[in-house]
């Protein structure tokens, strides 16, 4: 009768946080009898995280990669860094109409069905808007629905709804609530969980029972729950179903665990994880597993936590935990599932979201059965006896705590050889151990130094040490060459062992090399290459310079590299291990990365990896090689694989993964089984690398955008173009590779131009561009997962920025023109005033000419004419002198005046002319030096009569005063000027005689008026007269 009231509740249409604070106070039950034997790694989503909600309602990984969450504060979108929440805005009809989420499913459309309580919701993740679905009813009026499950048949693209109005579906894109009515059951039994066979038969659950019906038929058939009361409501109690590959129907009860039902023959069978008599067993979600090796497991969400059942032997695991920071547990009464084959099982509990990564799950451990007062043993040196099958028996120590052999088939400590049990028994500090190619066990101790045992003869071998003084050398690294040599490595030098004499005898050379360049005698630290030369570091006496050198046993060769000639081995500091990997290649590992060194004659070369991803490298210790060729090392935090072929690093830590949390451990490898065994705190970590999992690469997207000042539309995909004004020049990009497993890690870079330009990591999945110039732009953007796979693309976005209207082609075409067509109107102006100006020149030249030459010629004629009839002819004369030198003047200024005067050369023509009429009646002879002067050279009315009139006063004066005989009229072009000079060879004159009229002032006003410079010079030999001014 226990919890019959909350079932009544719900029946009746009360939401489901009635169930939410139910499940809330019967999660703190106490589980009985159910233990947890295989343990998982889960990752957990809360607040640290970003996930905010407490509740995760329902699942749904979608097409697109995203994975979508219903919870009680809205809908969730997670994109493997970011949360995204969508909430219900009242003001606003695109917005989800409530934030209680109950169900998810998507269509192949791409929409998002949501059981939004209590309505129907269909969200668009391409524009981000949501519907109100709402139901016409037999009266023609809309109604309010509320959805409580959903069925999409993909090949049909019909979705079905369980709701309040009974079962209801919509075919197509176009959504159209249809009713599908069964009259054999009533209108308000709502279902809880929908199903449909390989038949197309339909089942459904709910707190009535379990109802088959046949869509082609309409037959109805009711089941109950064994030992279902007849007598109490509702007393079924089916809340959720899952119905698997063989027909095979698993049903939920809110009280009494699971049903099986086989959906051919009818027959049911209830499992319960606990007395039902004493403890709720609600089952809340099913869902089947997809990870290798799990296929008769289900997974169950219960009042009790996670579980899973294993339809096999019908037993129950817990994965429950009330511990915060359990991460082997699931905290919350289960709430749905989401498979998938690509990162797992997505798990809502009430108390958040929760991952079973099966890439996550690739280290499994081993507890070595210990007395419980055993603590802080640290198990190293881990070998393997070559005779046993699948490398089974191993070998490992316990610094200052013996020497053990244990059975990993049977999980048990294996008899030590009695003759050995006295070199093993606790409280004997071992150095190292080490099996050789005859299976001889090879064990040093402080206490008893080297010891050998045949494990195939079972004989004991105690060889004799040869050594200079008293004390044993400390023997703590030994390894064999590929001639079957034995070599020790000690703090005293490097040993080698004579197997016919039994005896282990130091390597001078090594030793007179150390000591003869004051280097330590720390030999431990080395390796062999497959040409049987040794590798080994030391360092120097004030460990200041750590020294990589060989030795060739051969030709006792030795070739050293110190730390100071080589910038990589310095880097690292100080170095911790050193392996060779293949003929030339060794991996050096140190406090500060590792390095590669590749040996080419004598010389060699280094690869530094300090930093990945512009991320600094830790501590790196032990290293060993896989079967396919891998490196793998230990860390401060881990292990460190590194892939030979794409140089990718991943780290397998106590931050994302299973291992241990034991600092730099020992490691060993067993090429038998592929297997790398990392030993731990009284445990040991296996990663069995023929079945290793990594996350495959996905796909690039661009998962949020925001700009300043714009709206985004939609989220482009990669090749897509946007368009954008220069006012919307701020971004903020968020990316996702998709991959969800350890996100974290996951590595972004990008180039934003030209395809020759240099990548550029990015701190995380985000990008930032501030105030980007107007133009055309190219982003691409590169990522690897945790793994170091890239993404199956490259995502590339085209940018176009517009520019403002001002920087405009079409702006700048247009200020062209009109400052064109302002320049033309100007110019037009001027011409048009020019051509004014010289008509109007032409009209008063011609009118000069016409009347005021005349009238000049007439009187000249007249005074002329009575000069000639009277006796006084001097009055006469000077009037008809006088009239001719007006006229004369007057044809000056008429010719000054006409327009087609106005080029220079016409100018030095008129110049030409006075000269020789001037000077050649007074017998002075004239030479012309003249350039070619183009017709483009004009002067101004003005200028042109300043010009005529220097030239002319200076002629004057030479014909009046100079008693010359030669002159000189020189014209020069010389560059942007104009060079004219007029020189006489005559007496000179006194500047004093020629002060008035046009004399050397005006000359002098006149040159200046014209912006040019005249030079007068004067003397016995001549007169020069120098005009320079632009042409």
């Amino acid at each position: 009768m226990r919890h019959r009231n909350n079932m009544n509740l719900c029946s009746q249409g009360y939401r489901l946080t009635c169930l939410g604070i139910i499940l809330m106070l019967c999660f703190h039950s106490p589980a009985y009898g159910q233990t947890t034997t295989n343990k998982i790694l889960f990752d957990h989503y809360g607040p640290a995280q970003g996930f905010k909600s407490a509740q995760a309602l329902s699942i749904v990984k979608a097409g697109n990669g995203f994975v979508w969450i219903g919870t009680e504060q809205g809908l969730v979108r997670y994109d493997g860094h970011n949360f995204k929440t969508y909430r219900s805005d009242p003001f606003n009809p695109e917005t989800i109409s409530s934030n209680y989420i109950r169900y998810i499913t998507e269509d192949k459309h791409g929409r998002l069905w949501l059981a939004t309580t209590p309505t129907l919701n269909v969200f668009d993740p391409k524009n981000e808007k949501a519907g109100l679905i709402r139901y016409m009813n037999p009266d023609q009026n809309e109604v309010d629905i509320e959805a409580f499950a959903f069925k999409y048949e993909v090949d049909k693209d019909m979705m079905w709804v369980t709701t309040n109005h009974g079962l209801m579906y919509t075919h197509g894109k176009k959504i159209q609530l249809n009713r599908e009515y069964i009259s054999a059951l009533p209108v308000d039994n709502t279902f809880r969980t929908i199903q449909i066979d390989a038949n197309g038969v339909f089942w459904l659950a709910g707190t009535h029972g379990l109802y088959r019906y046949d869509p082609f038929t309409c037959d109805v058939k009711i089941f109950h729950r064994p030992g279902e009361n007849p007598d109490i409501p509702d007393d079924d109690g089916f809340m959720s179903s899952y119905l698997d590959e063989s027909g095979i129907l698993w049903v939920g009860n809110w009280d009494y665990g699971i049903m099986r039902f086989d959906t051919k023959t009818f027959e049911k069978q209830n499992y319960f994880f606990a007395d039902p008599t004493k403890m709720q067993n609600g089952v809340l979600s099913i869902n089947k597993a997809l990870t290798a090796g799990e296929e008769n497991l289900i997974w169950l969400g219960t009042t009790d936590g996670v579980k899973t059942f294993n339809k096999q032997n019908h037993t129950f695991n817990r994965y429950s935990t009330n511990d915060l920071h359990d991460l082997f547990g699931v905290q919350g009464a289960g709430f749905c599932f989401q498979p998938t084959e690509s990162e797992g099982l997505w798990i809502g509990t009430y108390n958040g979201l929760h991952r079973y990564d099966p890439n996550k799950q690739n280290i499994r451990e081993l507890t070595i059965p210990f007395s419980n007062s055993v603590k802080d043993w640290l198990i190293s040196d881990i070998i393997f006896e070559p005779s046993s099958v699948h490398d089974s028996i191993i070998w490992f120590s316990i610094p200052y705590n013996g020497i053990f052999r244990y059975d990993l088939i049977h999980n048990r400590f294996v008899d030590i050889p009695d003759k050995l049990k006295k070199f093993c028994t606790p409280g004997i500090n071992p150095y190292t151990l080490f099996v050789d190619s005859e299976n001889v066990l090879w064990l040093s101790t402080i206490e008893h130094g080297i010891v050998c045992y045949n494990l195939d003869l079972k004989k004991l071998i105690i060889p004799e040490i040869k050594t200079d003084n008293k004390e044993k050398p400390r023997i703590l690294e030994i390894i064999e060459d590929e001639k079957g040599n034995i070599w020790l490595g000690s703090l005293s030098g490097l040993y080698t062992y004579d197997k016919e004499e039994n005896l282990i005898i130091p390597v001078p050379e090594i030793k007179n090399y150390l000591l003869k360049n004051k280097k330590s005698l720390y030999s431990f630290i080395l390796t062999s290459d497959p040409n049987g030369k040794l590798w080994m570091v030391t360092v120097s006496d004030n460990k200041a310079n750590d020294i990589v050198f060989s030795y060739e046993p051969v030709t006792k060769k030795i070739i050293a590299h110190p730390q100071n000639d080589f910038k990589p081995l310095k880097i690292l500091s100080v170095i911790q291990g050193i392996h060779c990997f293949a003929d030339d290649q060794l991996m050096i590992t140190s406090f500060n990365g590792f390095c590669m060194m590749k040996i080419t004659g004598d010389s060699a070369s280094f690869t530094l990896y300090d930093s990945y991803n512009d991320k600094p490298l830790g501590v790196f210790s032990d290293i060993v090689t896989d079967n396919s060729g891998n490196i793998w090392m230990s860390s401060d935090v881990g292990v460190t694989r590194f892939d030979l072929i794409t140089n990718t690093i991943t780290n397998y830590t106590n931050y994302n993964s299973s291992i241990g949390r034991t600092h730099r451990p020992d490691l060993s490898f067993s090429k038998k089984t592929n297997t790398l065994y990392i030993g731990q705190d009284r445990s040991i970590n296996m990663i069995d690398l023929n079945k290793i999992k990594f996350a495959k690469p996905e796909t690039l997207i661009l998962s949020d955008l925001k700009i300043l000042n714009y709206e985004v539309p939609s989220i482009p995909e990669s090749e897509e173009t946007i368009e954008l004004s220069y006012q919307q020049n701020t971004f903020h990009f968020e990316f996702s590779n998709l991959s969800f497993t350890n996100s974290m890690e996951n590595k972004y870079k990008y180039i934003l131009g030209d395809e020759n330009d240099n990548w550029t990591n990015m701190d995380n999945n985000m990008l930032n561009f501030n105030n980007l110039g107007y133009g055309k732009y190219v982003l691409k953007v590169e990522a690897e997962n945790s793994f170091g796979l890239k993404s199956q693309n490259q995502f590339l976005l085209y940018i176009h920025i517009h520019p403002p209207f001002w920087r405009t082609w079409w702006f700048n075409t247009l200020i062209i023109c009109a400052a064109s067509f302002v320049i033309y109107s100007i110019f037009r102006y001027r011409d048009i005033q020019r051509q004014k100006l010289e008509k109007l020149r032409h009209s008063i030249a011609r009118d000069l000419h016409d009347d005021m030459g005349s009238t000049l010629s007439h009187i000249r004629i007249l005074s002329e004419r009575e000069a000639m009839r009277s006796k006084n002819i001097t009055p006469y004369k000077n009037i008809s002198d006088k009239t001719a030198e007006v006229m004369n003047n007057m044809s000056e200024i008429i010719w000054s005046i006409n327009p087609k005067n106005d080029s220079f050369k016409n100018i030095v023509r008129k110049l030409q002319e006075f000269a020789i009429d001037s000077l050649e009646p007074l017998n002075i002879n004239v030479r012309f030096d003249i350039d070619d002067i183009p017709d483009s050279i004009k002067l101004s009315p003005e200028d042109r009569r300043h010009f005529y009139l220097i030239f002319k006063e200076a002629i004057n004066n030479a014909a009046k005063y100079s008693k010359a005989t030669e002159t000189k009229f020189t014209v020069k072009i010389v560059g942007k000027n104009l060079q004219t000079e007029f020189i006489d060879n005559g007496v000179g004159f006194d500047p004093l005689l020629i002060t008035r009229g046009n004399g050397l002032k005006n000359m002098e006003n006149r040159a200046g008026q014209l912006g040019g410079k005249i030079n007068i010079t004067t003397g016995t030999n001549g007169t020069a007269v120098s005009l320079i001014f632009k042409k």
